[in-house]
């Protein structure tokens, strides 16, 4: 995502994330995942979100005892996100 290189709806899609350090639970994987998949839609052109909607998205932990995605990771594809949103 670098240079000339731009985020795509496929790059979007097969987003991994690794877990968080431990003692951290990071961000719930299925709220992440069904948010990069709207997210996804908005790059093809099909959707209606806006870079402020991806900025602002709060997702909740994982139930104790789980870890999610990393917090760091996630946050800086939504990121990411919102400045190609921005572009189109």
């Amino acid at each position: 995502m670098t240079g000339e290189t731009r985020l795509t709806a496929e790059d979007v899609r097969g987003a991994t994330f690794e877990k968080p350090p431990w003692g951290k639970r990071g961000y719930d994987e299925k709220s992440v995942n069904d948010f990069l998949q709207l997210a996804a839609r908005r790059l093809d052109g099909r959707g209606h979100l806006c870079a402020a909607d991806v900025r602002g998205v709060r997702f909740p932990k994982p139930p104790l005892g789980r870890r999610g995605f990393d917090a760091g990771r996630v946050d800086a594809m939504l990121e990411a996100i919102a400045g190609r949103i921005d572009e189109l």
